[in-house]
């Protein structure tokens, strides 16, 4: 039995986004995990909206982990979402909509609560962000701090190459780059390491129509949790069969299946560093994996990922919970 101190402690930054809620699901589910807190970030769609999903979805599902609004804004740049892929409101479903259902939010802001909670658990907590890294960046500089208090820093974002957004760049890092280039400019002082998970590797686990038959199968009737999420699931692939491809990637889910699994995993020092001044590379994580030959590392880069493992592990995860 999974004793209280064995537990993985963590705090998740995101903006809901499907994906979004997939790795939240996993990481509630997971007896294994001690979730602190969640921070809701603008990205997939304006904060309001990503908020809102937050809600409904946490009210679907009942859960108690508290929920804070965080960052509105990118730092510097205009904001970018992924509305023209993941619809107006960043959640996409083939079905059963969310239930307008809401949980209140914590009063305060996400960045606050973060810094609170790193504080009062030194050593202990992992901050696992998927989305983009504003409030994240906002947390450390207003607690300089923060980066030697954390357990570890894990990243949903970047690529080691081609982009998803730009030809270069990856939507989580292009949303806000100047957060990300001082992120993984405090990453060194993170004591357990700062991990990246890009693209490359997210879309070695893929999620298709078997997976969401399985979720199908686990519902008691329609517009229960499992059909609600088995629908969003459809939803969310379904914008890669538009493009001709049987399967998505499951983007978020990736890392939390990292922290349960490190075993199915291969990952390589690497140093980061995000692109500002190109007028076409701007948002491109610069990923030198030549070290120390090269440069020093200031993070490990995942390069491989077992797909059908991770997916057939968070399909049984989640059929238990659902």
């Amino acid at each position: 039995m999974t004793t209280a101190a064995a537990k993985k402690e963590i705090w998740l930054d995101t903006d809901p986004g499907f994906d979004d809620w997939f790795a939240w699901a996993l990481l509630e589910a997971d007896p294994a995990v001690r979730l602190h807190g969640v921070s809701v970030v603008a990205g997939n769609a304006p904060l309001p909206l990503v908020l809102a999903n937050a809600q409904r979805i946490h009210a679907l599902h009942g859960w108690q982990t508290p929920l804070w609004a965080g960052a509105e804004r990118p730092l510097v740049q205009k904001q970018v979402t992924a509305q023209d892929i993941l619809g107006s409101t960043g959640l996409r479903t083939s079905g059963a909509a969310l239930p307008e259902a809401a949980t209140p939010l914590q009063a305060g802001h996400g960045v606050d609560a973060m810094i609170d909670s790193v504080r009062a658990h030194p050593g202990r907590i992992t901050l696992l962000a998927i989305g983009p890294l504003t409030n994240v960046a906002l947390a450390f500089a207003k607690a300089p701090e923060l980066p030697s208090l954390l357990a570890g820093l894990v990243i949903m974002g970047g690529s080691q190459g081609a982009g998803n957004t730009t030809p270069v760049a990856e939507f989580n890092i292009y949303a806000d780059p100047e957060a990300a280039a001082q992120v993984f400019e405090q990453a060194p002082r993170v004591p357990g390491g700062t991990r990246m998970f890009g693209l490359e590797v997210c879309r070695q686990v893929q999620g298709g129509d078997a997976h969401v038959a399985a979720l199908r199968a686990a519902s008691r009737g329609p517009g229960d949790r499992a059909a609600v999420f088995a629908d969003h699931l459809d939803g969310y692939i379904g914008v890669a069969r538009r493009r001709g491809r049987a399967s998505a990637p499951m983007y978020d889910p990736t890392p939390v299946a990292w922290l349960a699994h490190p075993e199915w995993f291969t990952l390589q020092p690497a140093r980061v560093e995000v692109e500002l001044k190109g007028s076409f590379t701007r948002g491109m994580t610069v990923c030198e994996l030549r070290v120390p030959r090269r440069a020093v590392a200031n993070a490990e880069v995942a390069v491989a990922a077992q797909g059908d493992e991770v997916m057939a592990w968070a399909v049984e995860m989640l059929r238990g919970v659902l």
